[in-house]
């Protein structure tokens, strides 16, 4: 083998390990999730090929539907509220020189907190009995410490949105103040020069400044919001009454509840397709929209 060959191979040979790690742990566990969408299995016995089967039923069953639509729900709160409050928060912490890192260390604070141990605590605060409805019970409003926040059907859902909201929206808004900080001082020289004012700065140099950012958080969170589980399953675990199904937990409990591992996996390739889906519509919008390079 001369120089040249051996020059072409050693790269390869640095990425070799990551590819067999994985091709174990992704792409292995991934084909195996598809070939097991087709058998009829408890996931300990043997597998009983039944084709399409576990496909037909999925778009028989009424709680798929359920939690489909719950996942959009949730999709659309968070690519609207915690991207929102987490830019308005990023403008107005960027603009603070001493106290910066202060702010930015106590809104991040949340995110780094187990998923666990939020849950939990949240679960404590929306309970009844003794968590925030006694002090509004003993502040006079009444109206608010009557709420059921995990009990009723009808908010259930938005109470645990709100809670990973609370976790989510400060590494959003970490996010925005790093890419609002590579933005060129001189295109706000310019504009200020121009006669701009702080919101013509904001929408005609902040906001395209920091298009790719943006463009990578809602991919991030068309992704995560069909594919979150820990606070749903930790403060609800779908309930009550199927009021905050979505489709992870619904996936869970058929693979480790109901031992029906063969309808979990093919409710799996049903939830990465239609995350596949969203991914290349918002790739679309995001390019018409220009906030990624056609290239």
């Amino acid at each position: 083998m001369n120089a040249a060959k051996k020059r072409h191979i050693v790269p390869y040979l640095f990425v070799l390990p990551a590819f067999i790690i994985h091709l174990c742990v992704v792409t292995g566990p991934a084909l195996s999730t598809l070939v097991m969408s087709l058998f009829d299995w408890n996931g300990m016995g043997n597998a009983t090929f039944i084709g399409l089967d576990n496909f037909k039923e999925i778009f028989k069953d009424p709680i798929v539907k359920l939690s489909v639509i719950h996942n959009i729900e949730w999709l659309l709160i968070f690519i609207t509220v915690p991207l929102i409050l987490g830019f308005i928060v990023a403008i107005l912490v960027s603009q603070l020189r001493l106290s910066q890192m202060f702010f930015r260390t106590i809104y991040f604070i949340p995110y780094v907190i187990s998923a666990a141990v939020a849950g939990k605590i949240w679960t404590a605060y929306m309970n009844p009995y003794y968590g925030l409805n006694t002090v509004f019970d003993k502040l006079g409003l009444d109206k608010l410490a009557d709420v059921l926040w995990l009990g009723n059907p009808k908010i259930a859902l938005f109470s645990v949105a709100f809670v990973d909201n609370w976790h989510w929206w400060g590494f959003i808004m970490v996010l925005f103040l790093g890419a609002l900080q590579q933005v060129d001082p001189t295109l706000y020289e310019a504009a200020r020069v121009d006669g701009a004012n702080r919101f013509q700065e904001l929408i005609h140099v902040s906001i395209p400044g920091i298009r790719q950012t943006i463009a990578f958080v809602l991919i991030m969170t068309i992704m995560w919001s069909f594919l979150t589980f820990d606070y749903v399953y930790i403060m609800t675990n779908g309930g009550p009454a199927n009021a905050t199904e979505i489709m992870s937990t619904y996936i869970y409990k058929n693979a480790f509840v109901k031992y029906r591992a063969g309808y979990a996996n093919a409710l799996c390739v049903i939830q990465s397709g239609i995350c596949i889906i969203l991914y290349f519509i918002q790739k679309y919008a995001s390019k018409k929209g220009g906030m990624e390079d056609e290239s």
